[in-house]
């Protein structure tokens, strides 16, 4: 009358497994006020600095940087990077830089769009980035009927 069940295990993990890669894109990591990270961070998903990194940061999704957090490094690299506090670094932004009215950003930047609030110091060049190449069209044309020296002969 009653069948004892299998235990799902494998469903339960299949299950969490496909929530984790799901949430993967938008996941967030966080750097506490008072924390402290020497050397490269890698985040997968979003990142919120509140409190110190000295290396290069690499963030798949969003970067934000709290009025109390810093970064001070060789490169930062994100899709958007909002700042409050302080970067001193190289920065990359696939989309948007915003720098808020207390941020400082010392270092040239790359980025699709840059918004510096009142307030806000920005030390560095800008680089708009382009999203393709220019081409430049070829047309084919034939020689001029002067010969290409200038001299036209007269109409006859």
């Amino acid at each position: 009358m009653f069948k004892p069940k299998a235990p799902k295990t494998a469903d339960v993990w299949a299950r969490d497994a496909a929530a984790a890669a799901a949430t993967t894109a938008s996941a967030l990591t966080y750097i506490g006020a008072g924390s402290e990270v020497r050397g490269d961070l890698r985040a997968a998903g979003n990142l919120r600095i509140d409190g110190a990194i000295f290396g290069t940061v690499q963030v798949d999704g969003d970067l934000e940087v709290s009025s109390t957090g810093s970064v001070e490094g060789e490169q930062v690299n994100a899709r958007n990077v909002l700042v409050h506090g302080r970067i001193k670094a190289r920065v990359q932004a696939a989309e948007q830089l915003r720098i808020h009215g207390q941020g400082r950003v010392e270092g040239d930047v790359i980025a699709q769009s840059l918004d510096i609030e009142a307030g806000a110091h920005f030390i560095g060049y800008s680089r708009t980035r382009v999203e393709k190449e220019a081409q430049i069209l070829q047309l084919d044309h034939e020689e001029p009927a002067d010969g290409g020296d200038g001299v036209h002969a007269p109409a006859v």
